[in-house]
C-alpha cells in the first residue's frame, strides 16, 4: 500500500550544515501504520505522495503529474533546518502505491475505444488506495501533507477527513484557475469537489481565482444553484489579501475543519497539467498558503496537478512545492 522513502537517495548532506531531511521521521513500507501511532507525539504532518498522471489524463490534461513527488523530495529534503522549520515536525510516510495502475493508464492508446472510460475505471481504483492511508493518517491525528498526481485525488481524500470529523464533513478552500466541478461523469482530475459534495462530506467550497475563459457555463450554474459553494474569478482580484480575506470568512468554522487546496495550474508559467502564460505569482500562492494557514483549522494540504517533464521543470517544480509546504507548516506551528 505504501512506497517508503529511502532519504540517502535524496539527501545531500553538507559539512557544517543540517538539513530537514536530516531531522525527519521516515515510514517504513510494512509497518507504517504502527510507527505513526508511536510517532503521533513527537510529530505534527505527515508528508504523502500520489505519483500519479491517471486522473488527469482523464480529464484531457497534460501528463507528468506522476513526478512531481520525487522532484519535491529531491528539494524539500535538502532544505536548511534551522531557527524557522527544523524538520523534526515531519514524518515522511512515503507514497501511495500506484506503479501498477500508473503503467496501465500509461499502456492504454489515447485512440483506442472507450479510452476515456477506462481511464476513470482506473481513477476510481486510486480513490480506493488513497482514501485509507489518509484516513489512518488523520486517524492519528496528524496534518496530512499530500503531494502530487492529479486534483482528482481531493474526492478521496476530502471522504477520508470527513470518515474521521467529528461532524463527518470538511470544508475546503482552494486556489485553482479551473472550479473541478465538472458533471459527475466518471471520475477524473475535474470532478473531486461535484463528486465530495454529492457524497456529502465536502461542506462548504471556496474556489479562488478561476479564470473565467476556462470554466464551462454548466459549472458555473451548478455552482450557483449550491449556497454552499463560492467563488472568485482573477480577472477580478484587485486587492489580493482582501478578497482572499472574504474567501477564508466562508469557509472559517470552530466546529468543522478546512482543507487547504492548492492546484499548482493557477501559478504562471508553473510546468503543470494546464499550464498557463497567466495567473498568480509564486509569491501570491505563498501568500494564500501563509493566510489560509493561518486563518483556519487545517485539516490537510494538497498541492496536485505540477507536471515537470525535464531536468530544469523538476528544479522549479521541487522548490516551488518545497517552499509551499514549508510555508505551510511554520503557519501553521506559529499559531
Amino acid at each position: 500500500m505504501i512506497v517508503e522513502v529511502n532519504p540517502e537517495h535524496f539527501l545531500k548532506t553538507r559539512k557544517g550544515e543540517t538539513h530537514v531531511g536530516e531531522k525527519t521521521q521516515y515510514c517504513s513500507a510494512k509497518a507504517w501504520k504502527t510507527e505513526l501511532k508511536k510517532l503521533k507525539k513527537e510529530v505534527k504532518f505527515c508528508i504523502i505522495g500520489i505519483p500519479e498522471c491517471v486522473g488527469i489524463l482523464g480529464n484531457s490534461g497534460r501528463s507528468g503529474a506522476q513526478n512531481a513527488w520525487e522532484a519535491f523530495l529531491f528539494e524539500f529534503l535538502n532544505i536548511q533546518s534551522n531557527r524557522f522549520l527544523s524538520g523534526k515536525e515531519f514524518v515522511v510516510l512515503g507514497s501511495v502505491d500506484i506503479d501498477l495502475i500508473q503503467e496501465k493508464a500509461e499502456l492504454l492508446s489515447a485512440g483506442s475505444e472507450y479510452y476515456t472510460q477506462k481511464l476513470h475505471l482506473l481513477c476510481e481504483e486510486i480513490d480506493d488506495l488513497v482514501e485509507p492511508v489518509i484516513e489512518t493518517v488523520k486517524q492519528q491525528g496528524l496534518i496530512p501533507i499530500i503531494i502530487g498526481g492529479g486534483q482528482n485525488n481531493a474526492y478521496p481524500i476530502i471522504k477520508a477527513v470527513a470518515a474521521t470529523a467529528r461532524k463527518k464533513k470538511v470544508n475546503v478552500i482552494n486556489l485553482d484557475a479551473h472550479c473541478d466541478f465538472r458533471a459527475l461523469e466518471g471520475r477524473h482530475s475535474g470532478n473531486a469537489f461535484s463528486y465530495a459534495r454529492q457524497k456529502m462530506a465536502l461542506n462548504r467550497y471556496f474556489v479562488f481565482g478561476l479564470h473565467q475563459s476556462y470554466n464551462n457555463e454548466n459549472m458555473l450554474k451548478s455552482m450557483d444553484a449550491d449556497e454552499q459553494v463560492k467563488y472568485s474569478f482573477l480577472e477580478r482580484i484587485t486587492y489580493l489579501e482582501e478578497t482572499l480575506a472574504d474567501a477564508l470568512s466562508f469557509v472559517i468554522d470552530d466546529q468543522i475543519e478546512c482543507g487547504i487546496e492548492l492546484d499548482m495550474d493557477s501559478i504562471r508559467m508553473m510546468p503543470s497539467s494546464a499550464i498557463s502564460p497567466t495567473g498568480f505569482s509564486l509569491e501570491q500562492a505563498r501568500l494564500y498558503i501563509r493566510k489560509s494557514a493561518n486563518s483556519v483549522n487545517p485539516a490537510y494540504l494538497h498541492l496536485s496537478e505540477a507536471a515537470p517533464n525535464d531536468e530544469d521543470q523538476r528544479i522549479l517544480v521541487g522548490k516551488s512545492l518545497a517552499y509551499l509546504v514549508s510555508d505551510f507548516a511554520k503557519a501553521v506551528l506559529s499559531k
